[in-house]
């Protein structure tokens, strides 16, 4: 097979879309023509994962075996399909096995060059990421669906079941997209350093050319911005947080936070009041609990169009320290409101979707929780709840 042809074949394979024409052939040049007759095994599960493949033509067969020990079909995979990618992320052992159902023809993408070439194309690992997600989820799905069918007088253990199923397709994503994360967020960061710190000298040496303070004013905002991104992306896809608790005075904290707000609100004609405090300790991570206030004031103030307000209250409530943001902003729609913690949900143009579903994650490391009201033009009120020491 010449590399034309092999690129013609990538190029139609969903994993690979979006993709540049060099990098087409990259992919093409790496990749290995493998032929198998039917019913044959291409790997078995648990082995070690040291490649992945392209269908060119044929079907394969996706084997588990069941608790009978007998090998249950999950699913099959035909022309332009791929299986086995999870080898290019991780270093598990294949999670099942496959075997050809027709006779057939592969290209085989061996896991050390593949993974060389997505240090050069590292956007690569984005798309990838995604079509991975996908499959994922499709073929959990389909699993789940063959087990209702079987099952259909055990629906008590079956909602176990897909609740489990649900949390690990969750899980699994997160950890590909972190996986892939990881790999790339070095090469933002260090580019995004520098672009700043030059920002940061231009805007320094031309202190009288407004427009060129606003302009550097606009790039460095916007790196900020990029860099949040990445780490929100990165923190949250590893599934767990470390937490640094110190006892903590939590007004006290509070106040010294809007003092390094007040300014960018004020320009936004917004006022921040800490309208009821108490002289409380609670055990907390600072940082953590500053990210907190960073995402839950940002939020208020891109909810307020002008003139508006955001209250801030902290007060003991039984056995918890309540701490409430209200603004009078344009609050938010049930449907909005239903997700707002859900990751990746936003209704904004820009952003992660990622940072509610933190604040939520780090309220409830701290074995606290969070409520959120809000109604359509009267504005929204959070209020976090957090033990008392």
């Amino acid at each position: 097979m010449t590399i034309e042809e092999k690129i013609t074949i990538i190029k139609k394979t969903q994993i690979f879309f979006n993709l540049h024409e060099d990098e087409f052939r990259e992919i093409a040049e790496i990749a290995v023509e493998n032929s198998y007759a039917s019913d044959i095994i291409i790997f078995k599960e648990n082995e070690v994962a040291d490649a992945f493949y392209i269908i060119v033509s044929g079907v394969v067969e996706i084997l588990k075996k069941g608790e009978n020990g007998q090998q249950e079909i999950l699913a099959t995979r035909h022309d332009g399909d791929v299986f086995g990618e999870m080898a290019v992320i991780d270093e598990l052992p294949r999670s099942a096995s496959i075997k050809s159902k027709t006779d057939l023809k592969l290209l085989k993408l061996d896991k050390e060059p593949f993974n060389k070439l997505l240090r050069n194309f590292s956007h690569i690992s984005i798309e990838i990421a995604r079509s991975i997600c996908s499959t994922v989820r499709s073929t959990n799905s389909n699993y789940i669906t063959d087990l209702e069918k079987r099952n259909k007088q055990l629906e008590v253990a079956y909602t176990k079941l897909k609740k489990t199923q649900d949390a690990l397709i969750r899980a699994e994503k997160l950890s590909v997209i972190g996986k892939f994360a990881s790999l790339i967020i070095h090469d933002i960061k260090n580019p995004m350093s520098n672009i700043r710190a030059y920002s940061e000298l231009i805007k320094m040496s031309n202190p009288e050319n407004e427009k060129i303070q606003k302009s550097t004013n606009v790039i460095m905002n916007e790196v900020d911005r990029l860099t949040k991104m990445t780490s929100d992306l990165l923190e949250f896809s590893r599934g767990e947080l470390n937490l640094n608790k110190t006892p903590t005075n939590l007004s006290s904290l509070i106040e010294t936070l809007i003092d390094t707000v007040i300014e960018d609100v004020k320009k936004r004609d917004i006022k921040i009041i800490f309208s009821e405090k108490i002289d409380t300790v609670v055990f907390v991570d600072v940082e953590k609990i500053q990210r907190v206030f960073f995402n839950l004031v940002s939020n208020s103030a891109d909810a307020i169009l002008s003139g508006g307000t955001i209250n801030i209250k902290v007060k003991e409530e039984d056995k918890w320290i309540k701490w409430t943001i209200q603004d009078n902003g344009i609050g938010m729609e049930t449907e909005v409101l239903q997700k707002i913690f859900e990751p990746f949900f936003t209704n904004k143009k820009r952003g992660t979707g990622l940072g509610m579903a933190i604040v939520k994650s780090i309220i409830e490391s701290h074995n606290g929780m969070i409520k959120v009201f809000s109604k359509k033009d009267t504005g929204t009120r959070f209020e976090i709840y957090l033990p008392k020491i």
